[in-house]
């Protein structure tokens, strides 16, 4: 009986010690993709905090402080300053929302909506590939199945619990049968 428990203890210890590791993975690899679309906002004169509300824009084509505020999870002060550097530097307008005299309604200009429809992720392509070149083929394609398997179980477990896996920018990087590339 104690030899079962024993067992029973040390496959759920690892389970955890896998968790562990697959959840500081993940950690590691989101502080990689920030680290690399600052390096490149950088050569755009922005700021990552700035590139997350141009993003959110880009998602709701229109939006407001308030909802920035809400999506972002950061202050109204700090998203106002952001929106008002972004519109000084030409790539956000502010307009009278129609439906609520008192607000404004935040959108792209159009010269920013066009520089960002000929944008793509090559320059975070190109720092992927860079570490993947490290590896042989067949690791890459390791790398390559074992993500798309994570991805996919963590979708289904998201549907089976109700979640929207599209619901958050984040995650719009991913592609669906909507937005394959």
């Amino acid at each position: 009986m104690r030899c079962i428990v024993t067992d029973v203890n040390e496959r759920i210890e690892k389970m955890l010690e896998r968790a562990d590791y697959l959840r500081e993975s993940i950690d590691f690899l989101q502080r990689f993709i920030v680290k690399s679309m600052q390096k490149e906002a950088e050569g755009y004169g922005l700021t990552v905090p700035q590139i997350r509300v141009i993003a959110e824009i880009v998602k709701n084509k229109t939006t407001s402080i308030k909802q920035l505020t809400y999506n972002l999870k950061m202050t109204q002060s700090s998203v106002s300053d952001i929106v008002e550097r972004l519109i000084g530097k030409g790539i956000l307008e502010k307009t009278p929302n129609p439906k609520d005299k008192r607000s404004v309604v935040i959108t792209l200009t159009k010269n920013a909506e066009e520089g960002i429809n000929k944008k793509d992720y090559t320059h975070l392509n190109q720092m992927i590939n860079g570490a993947l070149d490290q590896l042989n083929a067949d690791e890459q394609e390791i790398v390559l199945k074992g993500m798309q398997l994570l991805v996919g179980v963590v979708k289904e477990k998201m549907k089976s619990e109700g979640m929207n896996y599209n619901e958050s920018f984040d995650v719009m990087l991913f592609p669906t049968e909507n937005n394959k590339q």
